[in-house]
């Protein structure tokens, strides 16, 4: 009994199995690949995504990032906060053409649809080649989910879609 249970589980190596191929796995981009605005093609992109901008005369790429909360974390026994202040960064580089960034051209909503005042460190600054546009937002944001949209021209742009996390 015991040989032919060895000789059966060497019959099951024996035979050489097909050789299936193999599926290459992509790496990741080593720097986030910029999808492109133009006027009446807005794009939605993560926070912190850059966006590469054709305005006509005007070239470059537009990042938002943040928010940077000003959180705590809550006392024993106490819930966390259901808000923060906090600030978002967003800087424009054009590489071609010059354009006046005006902070309110950018608005936030949370995840109600409701408007998040914003105040800006600069009501609008001026951007050409060589010299980037960066606009400081500061706020009140609420956990949950909100967006961050930059419209040119009265029409959105660019939206970056973010979380804001305080537990």
């Amino acid at each position: 009994m015991v040989a032919l249970l060895l000789a059966g589980a060497a019959g099951c190596g024996g035979a050489k199995t097909p050789d299936l191929g193999r599926v290459p796995i992509p790496s990741a981009p080593a720097t986030p690949i910029a999808v492109t605005a133009v006027p009446g093609h807005a794009q939605l992109v993560a926070m912190g995504d850059p966006v590469h901008l054709d305005l006509g005369a005007q070239q470059g790429e537009i990042t938002a990032t943040g928010p940077e909360l000003a959180v705590s974390a809550p006392s024993p026994g106490q819930a966390p906060p259901s808000q923060s202040a906090g600030s978002i960064t967003v800087t424009l580089h054009l590489s071609a053409g010059q354009q006046e960034f005006n902070a309110a051209d950018l608005t936030a909503t949370d995840e109600l649809g409701h408007g998040i005042p914003l105040t800006a460190d600069a009501a609008s600054v001026s951007v050409a080649p060589g010299h980037d546009g960066v606009l400081h937002l500061s706020g009140t944001f609420a956990a949950g989910h909100s967006t961050l949209t930059w419209s040119n021209a009265g029409k959105p742009l660019t939206t970056w879609d973010f979380e804001v996390e305080l537990d």
